[in-house]
């Protein structure tokens, strides 16, 4: 055992000061720009139980104020680690927060419970404590194994190094940023390639072109990520691991590119539909699902050679992005309202690039946040279901057109086809009233006006609807 503990120590004392170099370079005090207060470092200890995982977790840098303490949902026997006089001197006795103090190092225990126990394939996620309105700027990750289990553990963090000694198996990961997943197998995949972006675990040696590839790839904002050339066994979707069985080079780079894109700027992980976008503009060609290269073309197509140039330079200059905030950054550009994103993420329909009113819309005095105002081909179109419904009418699309209808008037719109029927009655239309755009209507201005008696007033700041006396 004397040997064990003096093997770790002087493991131990070498990483502590490869992490000072390290973090030297990538240590940053930038908050982060969608709310994070305050960075801080983390170290956790990870023992493998039976049927569990025991958590120590320790806190470094932290700020003196109050601070909410997110425990993982699962987590168990939560408690202090009483190191020294101060290191959890700052935890409430309700465990909820660490106090205002001046210990900048606080320190927690928990347990993780494994069901079924360590399974093959298995993926822990969301299983570490956070600081809440904290961004964790560096990670240190050991994870003890007494049961000597073997396998290969990975994280989205590099890996610095595996032990397998008499009494326990011992894995060391340190890097920028959270730790956000952890996988195990027991199939052992050796590291075949790593640097600061990626590091690749394979059975098999890697191609030249595989290695050129990765060493010619710079992406902007990237995060670390792990890629295992292994099936996913348990099809799990992790932020920080990538499974790749593929030999095909373009698509194992588009995958890479993606995933990197899709953690660097924090976008949703269930939809990769905007970091497919994103990473199409940062390589200048298009990527992934028909529909985000269609997205992908409307944008090339439409920009101007400087709106383009100026596209790429803010989306490469941002920290964290989502479709509002892509949907800014391009009404900026262009000088117009859009929300060409946002409306596309929301449905499997293709939502062409128009442009908003951008003045709030007042219906009988009430604004009206739902109410979005398209412009297009020379019409001015409202969105009609959320305006039909702050007018009192239902609403219902059917294989025989739309039906609207309050307790005294009813409608029926077929679809492209040129009359309606009130109460019963048909009438000819020389245009459209309503028009499906994606997968929603809009009722173009003045039918609007006409057929459901409002009045209009509009100034520089807001757009005015009035009911007027129904007939």
């Amino acid at each position: 055992m004397k040997i064990i503990v003096g093997f770790l120590s002087m493991f131990l004392v070498v990483t502590n000061c490869v992490l000072l170099l390290f973090q030297y370079e990538v240590y940053s005090s930038n908050i982060d720009e969608e709310g994070q207060a305050f960075l801080y470092e983390q170290e956790i200890d990870i023992q493998l139980l039976k049927d569990s995982v025991q958590v120590n977790q320790h806190f470094f840098d932290l700020p003196s104020e109050k601070l909410s303490i997110a425990w993982p949902l699962s987590s168990e026997n939560r408690s202090c680690i009483s190191n020294n006089i101060d290191s959890c001197d700052r935890l409430t006795e309700d465990l909820a927060s660490f106090q205002e103090g001046e210990s900048s190092s606080q320190s927690i225990s928990y347990t993780i419970p494994l069901k079924k126990g360590l399974q093959e394939g298995i993926i822990l996620s969301d299983f570490l404590s956070k600081i809440e309105n904290g961004g964790v700027s560096f990670s240190t990750l050991h994870i003890t194994d007494s049961l000597k289990r073997g396998g290969v553990w990975v994280s989205g963090l590099p890996n610095v190094g595996n032990s397998s000694l008499d009494l326990i198996d011992y894995s060391l990961f340190f890097g920028e940023g959270p730790v956000q997943d952890l996988y195990w197998q027991q199939e052992v995949l050796p590291i075949q390639y790593e640097n600061q972006n990626f590091t690749i675990y394979s059975k098999d040696p890697i191609t030249t072109g595989l290695k050129e590839l990765l060493d010619e790839l710079h992406l902007p904002n990237a995060s670390h990520s792990s890629v295992l050339f292994t099936p996913n066994k348990n099809d799990v979707n992790p932020s920080s691991i990538l499974f790749v069985q593929t030999d095909d080079l373009p698509s194992i780079q588009r995958e890479l590119i993606v995933k990197n894109v899709q953690m660097g700027y924090k976008l949703p992980a269930d939809n990769l539909l905007l970091a497919e976008v994103v990473s199409s503009f940062i390589m200048e060609s298009p990527v992934g699902t028909e529909k985000s290269i269609w997205m992908y073309e409307t944008l090339t197509n439409y920009l101007t050679s400087s709106q383009a140039l100026e596209w790429k330079t803010k989306l490469e200059g941002q920290k964290q992005l989502s479709a509002e905030k892509l949907d800014n950054l391009l009404s900026s550009i262009i000088d117009s309202k859009t929300s060409f994103f946002h409306l596309n993420e929301q449905t499997t329909e293709k939502f062409p690039l128009l442009f908003e009113d951008s003045r709030e819309v007042y219906v009988n005095n009430s604004l009206q946040k739902d109410i979005h105002v398209l412009l297009k081909d020379g019409k001015v179109l409202y969105a009609a279901e959320p305006l039909l419904d702050v007018l009192g009418y239902t609403y219902d699309d059917t294989d025989k057109g739309l039906y609207v209808q309050n307790a005294t008037r009813a409608f029926r719109f077929p679809i492209q086809e040129p009359f309606y029927v009130y109460n019963q009655k048909r009438y000819d239309a020389m245009s459209e009233p309503f028009e499906k755009i994606g997968s929603k209507f809009y009722i173009e201005e003045t039918w609007m006006i006409r057929l459901f008696l409002l009045n209009t007033d509009k100034n520089e700041e807001r757009i005015n609807l009035q009911e007027a006396t129904s007939n």
